[in-house]
């Protein structure tokens, strides 16, 4: 028997709570009835006897009850939120590391935190309850059926009109509601793209048509809810209207079957009150359809994410500290959305100690080769091996303990510097200082307002981007791992920073560390040993850096290189790389 995947085993493990629920349902259902008897021996038996004692022991008798129905009501309430607190825990954080996945797999799922709060809101909520308490509605119809036949009837017509009520609203409402919350979601996030770009759309005059867009796209969910809003509302108090026509109909039934002396007072009203109880558990499903359709919704999201995703890889074996020796053996990538190949036929290999650079026109691959390297992204066919293990199969956590990525965007996360160069680990200062040092921008750190303990960030201090891509360098280089790939690390340097990473450059060398990196600009190639040239998405020259140049060099009015690579090969004749050494 295989074993489920983690959200279906949560799920399982959440439904084996269903029999206490139950059971604590059918308690807390069959109590209610107390009233209900109470009220049927106070007119049939106290009244035309006239016992004290028999009205005190009902009453007691009902008091304690209630008394029980509320501990079981209380019991119900805390294990559903406890469920809903246990699925916090138990799927939170997969849930993240699964977007995760989905974000870098290019795969489109929006499923996240926000499903899995609708769904924790379900089970919390009253909406849990609500369906709970519903299967019990035939017990009650019974009641009132042996009160009287025709009762029941009445009482079983009203059921069944609320309940074709909730199928219409139901309906009437999934898809608009299934739309609304997507087009939420999206527009959620549209705020947050617009708050952190904030300098972009203030700088260039973009806020309001931005502003004027988002509005416009708000203004046009809004109505959609609204018009939600209204059908359920319509629904909703048309099925009030009807219970309160039933249980009139019930009164004025049952006081005819009295007048007839087929029916005693009692019983009348315990009729009314047993209706009631009935179809109360159906009149407010009507008002919790929504939050059943987003859960149903969230799950079914969910279970895609879960479904689409690789699993988090198990630790088993954990391997040895890699040397450095990297191999690509004919690597392929194609992204979800479509079978063109970004990478196809792709295969060198890169020794310790050596620098590998890459270089080509903007769009040929480069960086998804990067991403490919450090596991970011899983190759459609073939193979990215460090020190002969697959990369994609070594666990990340592992993997990233041996790898030092720049990438071309750069992002810090929210944290001190310290905190961002030790990869958001507790912090190690020799370790971090011996990165920052490595990178060349110790001192500079130490002039900033707070040193190493400065907030980075959304909502930390602002910096330069020269001064992010260094400190990104320095996260890249912490732990000294034996792999390090740079994409376009010079990207916002100025000339101090340049020589800096010059300087590291040659010190990575020197310590034995592999090193690739991309690059448009030939003066950063001084201490590579082998050089990659991609053209669309294939290696087209592969080979020492004086060959790859010079050969270059020589067809470079045929070559399609970037133009910064382009206008260094000009400056230098053909075969000559000195002038670059």
């Amino acid at each position: 028997m295989q074993p489920r995947p983690q959200f279906q085993e949560v799920m399982h493990l959440a439904h084996r709570q269903a029999p206490a629920l139950l059971l604590f349902s059918l308690l807390a259902n069959v109590l209610l009835l107390a009233s209900t008897v109470y009220m049927l021996q106070i007119y049939d038996r106290v009244l035309s006897s006239g016992s004290v004692d028999t009205l005190l022991w009902l009453t007691l008798a009902v008091i304690g009850s209630i008394a029980v129905y509320g501990l079981l009501e209380h019991s119900r309430r805390m294990m559903l939120g406890h469920i809903s607190q246990w699925l916090d825990d138990q799927l939170s954080v997969p849930v993240v590391e699964r977007a995760m996945e989905a974000r870098l797999a290019g795969s489109g799922i929006e499923a996240g935190l926000k499903d899995l709060a609708d769904l924790r809101g379900f089970v919390a909520g009253d909406g849990m309850l609500t369906f709970l308490d519903a299967p019990w509605t035939p017990v009650f119809l019974a009641f009132m059926w042996l009160l009287h036949p025709a009762l029941g009837v009445v009482g079983l017509a009203g059921a069944v009109l609320l309940f074709c009520a909730a199928l219409a609203n139901d309906f009437l409402t999934r898809r608009k509601a299934q739309e609304a919350a997507t087009g939420l979601r999206r527009s959620q996030a549209a705020v947050g793209q617009y708050v952190e770009g904030a300098e972009t759309l203030r700088s260039l005059g973009m806020s309001e048509p931005a502003l004027r867009r988002w509005e416009e796209n708000q203004q046009s969910l809004m109505e959609l809810q609204c018009r939600l809003f209204r059908r359920t509302t319509i629904i909703g108090s048309l099925s009030r209207s009807l219970r309160l026509a039933l249980q009139v109909a019930v009164l004025g039934l049952g006081a005819y079957f009295v007048l007839r002396r087929e029916l005693t007072p009692g019983s009348m009203i315990a009729a009314s009150i047993l209706l009631s109880r009935a179809l109360a558990p159906i009149e407010r499903s009507i008002g919790a359809w929504r939050s059943l359709v987003s859960a149903r919704a969230a799950r079914r999201n969910l279970m895609k994410l879960f479904a689409d995703t690789a699993s988090v890889q198990n630790a088993g074996v954990t391997l040895p500290r890699p040397r450095g020796r990297l191999k690509l053996d004919n690597l392929h990538y194609c992204t979800p959305a479509t079978s063109q190949p970004l990478l196809s036929k792709v295969g060198f290999g890169v020794e310790p100690g050596q620098t590998c650079g890459v270089i080509g026109a903007s769009g040929s691959g480069k960086t998804t080769l990067c991403r490919l390297i450090v596991g970011a992204l899983r190759p459609s066919f073939g193979h990215v091996r460090l020190d002969g293990a697959e990369v994609w199969n070594w666990p990340s956590d592992e993997l990233g303990q041996h790898i030092g990525y720049l990438p071309q965007q750069v992002e810090l996360f929210p944290g001190t510097i310290a905190e961002n160069i030790a990869r958001l680990r507790d912090v190690d200062s020799e370790s971090v200082i011996a990165a920052a040092q490595l990178a060349g921008i110790h001192e500079m750190i130490l002039r900033l307002p707070n040193g190493y303990r400065t907030e980075v960030g959304p909502h930390g201090v602002r910096i330069s981007r020269g001064q992010r891509q260094r400190i990104a360098l320095a996260r890249a280089l912490f732990g000294d791992p034996p792999l390090v790939v740079l994409d376009e690390p010079n990207t916002g340097l100025d000339s101090d920073g340049e020589n800096a990473l010059f300087t590291v450059l040659q010190q990575l060398k020197d310590r034995g560390r592999t090193v690739i990196l991309v690059t448009h600009q030939i003066n950063l190639l001084r201490t590579a040993d082998h050089v990659v040239f991609i053209k669309d998405g294939s290696v087209s020259m592969f080979g020492t850096r004086d060959e790859v140049l010079g050969a270059l060099n020589g067809q470079a009015k045929r070559i399609p290189v970037a133009p910064a690579i382009r206008e260094k090969i000009a400056a230098n004749e053909p075969g000559n790389l000195k002038a670059v050494e």
